[in-house]
């Protein structure tokens, strides 16, 4: 019984999430141009994923900091702010190597901004 409740407390935070989810991710990229950089790295490599390493190379962004917008990492990038836990991007494990690609939120997300641009 205590387990029907858990779930359906995710699933009832989970619609909030989407409901004012955008809101909460675009308030994340504009206090971060590390996240907007990389949101739109891997936005331009859509369907592909990329690994941290690559991101870096790519942007110009120290690796760390690339880990830090992708998952958060202590007092400079909040966890809760990270591109993984908002959602709009997915996190891919093949072997030892971990792979970053753009969800579909995320996808949606960059194509509804760009009506605004």
């Amino acid at each position: 019984m205590r387990e029907k409740g858990k779930r359906k407390e995710k699933r009832k935070e989970k619609r909030k999430e989407k409901k004012g989810g955008f809101e909460q991710v675009f308030r994340s990229l504009r206090r971060s141009r590390v996240r907007t950089e990389i949101l739109m790295f891997l936005y331009k490599c859509y369907p592909n994923a990329s690994y941290p390493a690559e991101i870096s190379r790519k942007t110009g962004i120290n690796p760390a900091n690339v880990l830090g917008g992708l998952r958060g990492m202590g007092n400079r990038f909040d966890a809760g702010n990270s591109l993984l836990k908002h959602g709009v991007v997915e996190k891919k494990e093949h072997g030892n190597a971990t792979y970053y690609r753009l969800s579909e939120l995320g996808k949606s997300l960059i194509e509804s901004a760009q009506g605004f641009v």
